[in-house]
């Protein structure tokens, strides 16, 4: 996995540059991939999640106001700014700097010298198996049938979303659905949500502490064979995940 390396050894590179605190490439389904944070206090997996799911919102919201897409995003603190941009298809940078140090050099300078890096982490990103695994390929392979995917935070933000027609809608009711159901029994964590029509199925599916798995798919499938693959899917690729730090 010589190109996974390559990537990790970049950002390590990218973060020795004093204004750069940290550097998180993540999945558009919110896994992180790699990461280098010099700054002890930061949450690495929050910094992560929030990154994905505020690409997610900052795309839909463009989309309907301006008919545009992202080309980045800002976000101020009392000490940092963070950068998040798109880096593909697939996945989402994000950088964390010291916000007195990128207002003395510029916060252009500092937006251009984050594109350079996404760009070069583009070009790695390409020729690696990035682009062809993750929980949405695998759900697509395992359950062909789906007429729908989705992947959502908790509070019912759409991460990735296939068809994504009305996504934000959609996330929001599966989200209510699946913490209603969870929350009728005390004291219990909920597993799986199944919302039953005449000749489909929708099933609502727990994927780790911050994210939800959804599927539609028709009714022919049994329930239980539809629950099996969902979860092989998630083990297989959260096993992607850990080979992939493991060679970096």
């Amino acid at each position: 996995m010589e190109s996974v390396n390559e990537l990790a050894k970049l950002l390590e590179e990218i973060v020795k540059d004093e204004i750069i605190k940290g550097l998180v490439l993540i999945s558009k389904e919110g896994k992180s991939e790699s990461m280098v944070i010099l700054e002890e206090s930061v949450n690495k997996d929050k910094l992560a999640a929030s990154s994905a799911t505020l690409l997610s919102i900052s795309s839909q919201a463009i989309e309907k106001l301006l008919n545009q897409t992202p080309e980045y995003i800002l976000s101020f603190t009392q000490n940092n700014l963070i950068i998040t941009l798109p880096v593909n298809s697939s996945m989402v940078l994000s950088a964390l700097i010291e916000r007195k140090k990128a207002e003395y050099t510029g916060i252009e300078n500092c937006i251009n010298k984050i594109k350079k890096v996404s760009e070069k982490v583009a070009l790695i990103v390409e020729m690696s198996e990035y682009p062809k695994k993750g929980l949405f390929m695998n759900i697509r392979n395992a359950l062909p049938e789906a007429k729908t995917i989705a992947i959502l935070t908790n509070e019912g933000v759409p991460l990735m979303v296939h068809p994504a027609e009305d996504a934000i809608t959609i996330s929001g009711m599966i989200s209510a659905i699946h913490t209603i159901g969870g929350n009728m029994v005390p004291n219990e964590d909920s597993d799986y949500s199944v919302i039953a029509g005449k000749e489909g199925l929708i099933i609502a599916q727990q994927i780790d502490n911050n994210r939800l798995l959804a599927v539609a798919i028709p009714k022919k499938v049994k329930i239980n064979d539809i629950v099996a693959k969902i979860k092989m899917a998630v083990k297989e690729s959260e096993t992607q995940s850990v080979d992939m730090e493991g060679s970096a």
